[in-house]
């Protein structure tokens, strides 16, 4: 065992591991590899380099064998508020090695800074091994998609509605509100307040907004700043997403189901997966803020 240690040792002497910075040196050599990969959804990995790009942090580790890169773990970095306190996040969307170089796997998730939060949302279930012999813990996370189309709408609340109007938006949202905004400005991230305007109560909302089999639009609900709110009048929130944006469904993630907001009903249907999350703090609030949000 311990000579087999050694020529392990001595066998990752032959890897580097590189950071690769949005439009940096390393950027489009990265891209010609990731094209070629079979097993890789290249568009998705695209989509998640130019919706969330921050100059201070890679949007990816290669891992390099004789100047050739052999290896790619892809990393979405933000920053995140617990307990008044600011933390680092890094979203692992994806992450592959070539088959003759895997000895060198887990370097490329140990270049990841040690003192930050990680969170794996879309793994293989052969690599479940893999993840808590680095230090993850697993965690089933429910996806919850409702039916919410209705054919004959009753009249709507008055004292409800929705802002959407970017120009407003920024007057009456927080700084970090202001910086979500701003970060996910794709056309199907739907951002937009739902008030009451007679108790002045409301809550800012990020929404994925995608069609299931091409035709079934569904806004899938990736941060609420007031979940409380949106629970106690989800029914009016079901009208007004249907009056403003289409929708036939409306789905949700979490990993606590004390924290679904979504009301389960006979048109809703439960999705489970496996994810994996590293060095987590007290009070962490799960969200798919600044991770990818199609598994």
């Amino acid at each position: 065992m311990h000579g087999t240690k050694k020529i392990h040792k001595s066998w990752l002497k032959n890897y580097k591991v590189e950071k690769v910075f949005y439009n940096g040196r390393l950027y489009n050599l990265t891209l010609k590899y990731l094209k070629k990969q079979n097993n890789l959804n290249y568009l998705k990995v695209l989509f998640l380099f130019n919706n969330f790009i921050n100059k201070k942090y890679p949007i990816c580790n290669i891992l390099m064998y004789e100047k050739k890169i052999v290896g790619f773990v892809g990393t979405t970095f933000s920053q995140k508020k617990y307990n008044k306190k600011n933390f680092i996040s890094c979203n692992i969307h994806s992450w592959m090695v070539d088959k003759n170089h895997r000895i060198g796997s887990s370097m490329l998730i140990n270049q990841i800074k040690k003192n930050c939060i990680i969170t794996v949302l879309s793994s293989l279930p052969r690599l479940e091994k893999t993840f808590l012999k680095l230090g993850f813990k697993k965690f089933n996370m429910e996806y919850k998609i409702i039916f919410i189309k209705k054919f004959f709408v009753k009249k709507i609340n008055l004292s409800f509605d929705i802002l959407h109007k970017q120009s407003l938006l920024m007057k009456k949202t927080s700084k970090s509100q202001h910086k979500i905004i701003k970060d996910y400005n794709n056309s199907r991230f739907k951002k937009f307040i739902f008030y009451n305007s007679i108790s002045k109560k409301n809550c800012f909302i990020l929404g994925d907004l995608t069609k299931k089999k091409r035709f079934f639009k569904t806004l899938n609900i990736i941060y609420c700043s007031d979940t409380g709110f949106l629970k106690k009048n989800i029914s009016i929130f079901y009208t007004l997403i249907q009056k403003y944006y289409k929708v036939h469904f409306c789905g949700e993630f979490y990993i606590d189901k004390s924290k679904s907001i979504l009301k389960k009903s006979n048109l809703s249907k439960i999705i489970n997966k496996t994810i994996y999350l590293k060095r987590t703090p007290k009070n962490y609030k799960f969200d798919l803020l600044y991770s990818e949000t199609e598994f």
